[in-house]
């Protein structure tokens, strides 16, 4: 093992016990990429219901991945999703969260040694208010529309282990108020095919927060196509990328924080009954380019379910 493995492996074991401002791991709370359903017409309810296991094992300096098994960290998040239209045109979305943060570290030169840590409670929120600019018609087949708001710091971000105050990537929430820039396009081609094309575009522009900590802003932009099939059975295909800036303590830049990532989104709808749906995804990473050595995500898995309440007898579609 050369010297530089050597470093690595010994901050990766160290650093984040011994000092606050060393938040290595991306964990992150899928807040902006859950931000899914679209507007919808007047007096319709839609909810979403989305359970996702953020598994983090991959070690990454750069764009190199290390060969590195020392340590593990697990996000459980539950994400409720509620969309009503409010006026023509108009929409208004919550999403409220749930997480649990699990981090597994190994003394990589006293084997069977573990250091456990697992912090749960729940997290932020976020309101958008949203507007169609585009409205979808059967004529144009087509959506565009725009929305804004505030992520509210209902999560608790104070946990403390042993009179200790955890890492602010530990906490289910980040103690601030941040403001949120939302953007959907949908873009349908029947009678010719049955695929269609949608994208997302978010953008969180961060607050500090009561201990003079700062998430980095976050940009995610998703573009996908999804396949309707005259079984129950739909199916999508989706590339999402996603870049941070660095955190930052007391005004200067946390190590081994921000960096961006591109990854690929699977996914698989299943229409088992009139106004129900259930989704089954996934969230691959094909490229990360990260600042400093972090350990970062090895893949995401999520089973969302869906429900509508209509007005009327005409459906806006789940379009993801």
């Amino acid at each position: 093992m050369n010297k530089n493995m050597l470093l690595t492996f010994f901050a990766l074991w160290a650093l984040p016990s011994l000092a606050f401002s060393q938040a290595c791991c991306s964990a992150g709370v899928p807040l902006l990429g859950s931000l899914e359903l679209p507007t919808t017409s007047v007096g319709t309810w839609q909810f979403s219901l989305t359970y996702e296991r953020n598994v983090l094992r991959d070690v990454i300096s750069g764009t190199d991945k290390f060969d590195l098994n020392n340590r593990r960290r697990t996000v459980h998040s539950v994400l409720l999703e509620t969309n009503y239209g409010l006026a023509q045109r108009v929409s208004i979305t919550a999403l409220l969260s749930l997480i649990q943060q699990e981090r597994e570290i190994t003394n990589p030169f006293l084997p069977g040694r573990t250091d456990f840590l697992s912090t749960r409670g729940s997290g932020d929120a976020v309101v958008l208010l949203k507007y169609d600019l585009y409205p979808l018609t059967m004529a144009t087949q087509r959506q565009i529309a725009l929305g804004f708001g505030p992520k509210a710091p209902l999560g608790k971000s104070t946990i403390k282990t042993n009179g200790i105050l955890l890492p602010a990537d530990l906490q289910p929430g980040s103690g601030a108020w941040d403001g949120i820039l939302w953007g959907y396009l949908y873009q349908g081609f029947l009678p010719t095919t049955t695929a269609n094309l949608f994208g997302t575009l978010s953008y969180r522009y961060t607050g500090t927060n009561g201990r003079d900590y700062r998430f980095g802003n976050e940009f995610v932009a998703t573009l996908g196509s999804s396949y309707r099939t005259n079984t129950i059975f739909d199916f999508s295909l989706s590339l999402r990328y996603r870049t941070v800036q660095p955190e930052q303590f007391t005004g200067n830049d946390v190590p081994n924080t921000g960096g961006k990532w591109l990854s690929v989104l699977p996914g698989v709808n299943v229409k088992f009954a009139k106004n129900w749906a259930l989704r089954f995804s996934g969230n691959l990473p094909v490229y990360r380019n990260l600042q400093g050595t972090q350990l970062t995500t090895t893949y995401r898995a999520s089973v969302s379910l869906f429900y509508m309440i209509p007005k009327s007898s005409f459906l806006i579609p789940i379009n993801k």
